[in-house]
């Protein structure tokens, strides 16, 4: 039989679980994943290497598709340079994008900027928005 002290731990407990799972369920899908306008979306699975190198890896998909955009088959070797700061309810992010692509001998240099990123947590893909410079 509980005691009234253990029964409101457990309300608490409840409304503490509940909160912290509408968390996750209230993420609304942004709408750049479907209509990037003028942008290039990049997006990446689950990483074995961890968030990190998912979030890297969407970035070179972003820039892959950029590249593409010009007409050239792809290798893209790219440099990160990024920024995040964070305070108990909100995050930012900052990035930039420096790839070299590789064609017939030639190098082609594109520069893009990172304008946003979203998880999607439900499936674990990570999508990155970037402009390009």
């Amino acid at each position: 039989m509980l005691n009234i002290k253990s029964l409101v731990n457990v309300i608490a407990l409840l409304f503490v679980v509940s909160a912290c799972s509408s968390v996750d369920t209230m993420q609304e899908r942004p709408e750049w994943i479907d209509n990037p306008e003028s942008n290039f979306v990049g997006k990446c699975g689950t990483h074995v290497n961890g968030r990190l190198a998912q979030e890297q890896c969407a970035y070179q998909k972003g820039l892959t598709g950029m590249a593409m955009s010009k007409g050239v088959t792809v290798d893209v070797n790219a440099a990160m340079s990024m920024s995040q700061s964070s305070t108990q309810s909100t995050g930012r992010s900052h990035g930039q994008m420096d790839a070299s692509v590789k064609m017939d001998a030639k190098d082609i240099k594109i520069s893009g900027t990172i304008i946003d990123k979203w998880l999607d947590r439900t499936r674990d893909v990570m999508y990155v928005l970037i402009k390009e410079n």
